[in-house]
Formats: C-alpha cells, sequence, structure tokens
C-alpha cells in the first residue's frame, strides 16, 4: 500500500477534555502513519483545546456554532486525499486506518466503511466478515445499512469526491444531521466498499448529554427529527431507491430496576411501544 495517501481525521469538539487525550492517543499509534489531525473547538469552556494544543494536531477554534460546522470547517482544512470524522469519545482499532486506505485504493472507491461494536446498543454491534463491494443504488444503501446507521465516522472517504459533489454537513439540522450525509455520500459514490478487520468503537458514557436528556427532552428531540423524514421522503422520490431501516430513538423505563416498558420513536413518526421486549402498541403521529 502506497505510504503517500494522506488522510485527515476530522474531531470536532466540545466540552471534551475528558477524552480527547484518549482519542489523539488512539490515532497516534494506528499502524498507518501518515495522518494529519484537525481538532475543531466548537466553542468549548474546559481544556479542550488546552489538551488538544498539547498534540501535534491542526487545532481551530471558532465560537459554538455546532458539530455540523464544526465538521464542515474541519473539512474545509484538510489536506488529505482522504477524510474521516472521529467522535472525541469513541476509540477505534490500531490497523484501522491501514484497513480502510487498503481497501480504498484496491477498489478506487470513493466510499469504505467499518464494523461497530457499539456499547450503548449491543445488538446493533457487527464486523465485516469480509469485504464486499456494491455499485448498483439500492445495494450501496442496504450493504452499508445508512438507512439506520448513517453515523459518519464508520466511513473514509475520499477527499476530491466529497469537494466535486459539493457534499457537506447541514447546519440548519439539529438531530441526524450525519446521516443526511451519510446517505447523500453512498448514494453518489460510485463504490462503496465493506472493510474486514476495521473496528470503530462507539463508546457509551453515563453522563452524556445524550443519555441525560429528560422525558420532555426526549420529546423535543423527536420533533427536531422531521427534517431527516422531509429528507429521506425527497431522497427516495428522487432517486426512485427505498432507505431500509429507521435509526429512531430509543426510551428505556424502568421498576425496581427492571426494564419493563421501552418506547421507540421512529423517524418516520411511528411510536412503538414494548412490553418485556414484545410490541403491544403501535401509533402513527397525526393519526
Amino acid at each position: 500500500m502506497e505510504d503517500k495517501k494522506l488522510i485527515s481525521v476530522i474531531i470536532p469538539a466540545y466540552n471534551v477534555a475528558l477524552y480527547l487525550s484518549q482519542c489523539i492517543e488512539n490515532i497516534k499509534y494506528q499502524s498507518y502513519k501518515n495522518i494529519e489531525i484537525i481538532v475543531v473547538d466548537d466553542g468549548s469552556i474546559d481544556d479542550t483545546a488546552k489538551i488538544a494544543a498539547q498534540y501535534p494536531v491542526k487545532l481551530i477554534r471558532q465560537q459554538n456554532k455546532g458539530v455540523s460546522a464544526a465538521r464542515n470547517v474541519g473539512l474545509q482544512n484538510a489536506t488529505g486525499q482522504y477524510v474521516h470524522f472521529m467522535d472525541p469519545d469513541d476509540l477505534i482499532s490500531l490497523n484501522f486506518y491501514e484497513e480502510m486506505l487498503s481497501s480504498a485504493l484496491k477498489y478506487d472507491a470513493e466510499v469504505v466503511f467499518c464494523g461497530i461494536i457499539n456499547e450503548r446498543q449491543p445488538s446493533l454491534s457487527y464486523t465485516n466478515q469480509q469485504a464486499f463491494l456494491a455499485v448498483s443504488k439500492e445495494d450501496k444503501l442496504k450493504l452499508a445499512k445508512v438507512g439506520s446507521e448513517g453515523y459518519c465516522f464508520k466511513y473514509l472517504f475520499k477527499t476530491s469526491f466529497l469537494i466535486s459533489e459539493q457534499i457537506e454537513f447541514d447546519q440548519n439540522v439539529q438531530i441526524a444531521e450525519d446521516m443526511i450525509f451519510s446517505l447523500t455520500a453512498v448514494c453518489k459514490a460510485n463504490k462503496v466498499v465493506a472493510v474486514p478487520n476495521a473496528i470503530y468503537y462507539y463508546k457509551y458514557h453515563p453522563s452524556s448529554a445524550l443519555t441525560m436528556l429528560n422525558k420532555s427532552a426526549k420529546s423535543e428531540r423527536s420533533k427536531k427529527m422531521e427534517p431527516l423524514r422531509v429528507f429521506k421522503r425527497d431522497f427516495e422520490k428522487q432517486h426512485g431507491v427505498k432507505i431500509v431501516g429507521d435509526p429512531g430513538i430509543i426510551i428505556r423505563y424502568r421498576f425496581l430496576g427492571m426494564r419493563i416498558f421501552k418506547k421507540k420513536l421512529l423517524a418516520s413518526g411511528t411510536t412503538k411501544w414494548y412490553l418485556f421486549g414484545i410490541c403491544i402498541i403501535q401509533s402513527k403521529a397525526g393519526h
């Protein structure tokens, strides 16, 4: 494999002083070394910027504008032939970039994706057992599971492809902005490849903002997903495809420490109630 290809790793960072060092160290000890780390400090009020400055990274500081704006700024400042968006509180296997780049070069693919270990929802974890190549719209969307797992961090993108297709994050979308980005990129790519032996560790932090959301905030979050619903409907009509999967929001209810009820808010507007894992009620918004 050519070691001349530079990979730009973009890390949007907002008040992540607890995790940033581990994230950067994880990248530092990758088996593939030609890496440019870009940390975009999105108006943090903790020691995020101070910690980033201790490492040989490209540190960009801006007022708080949100994760989409931070990723876009990182992309605008990336000089690598390939780009990866990594969340600051997650980890990757130490051969991650070696495996991802090798597949991208071997198949001349604009988009390649890894397996995921999902600590929050272990049932959603998976690994790519072997390399798969998809070229049709339907196969690309199904192979990448982008309709249910639109996480941008699981992909390595060819930078020139993103630039030529003018693909960036919509800064007006507050929820699932990376799914919109990933759907667009996967659909427009000529080739999408599943990469074996590369793993992204989606960490679970009980004290994170998402985990601590109360019922009212989660309801508001569901309302903010309306732009995703609209995008998916328009996307399906424009491209003549059906997006398989629905990301949804899961709310669990406990009694005496036991998980009794579960409510799932789907991006389609449907709400499902589960009792001991069995769906007992299903309703559609507006019905």
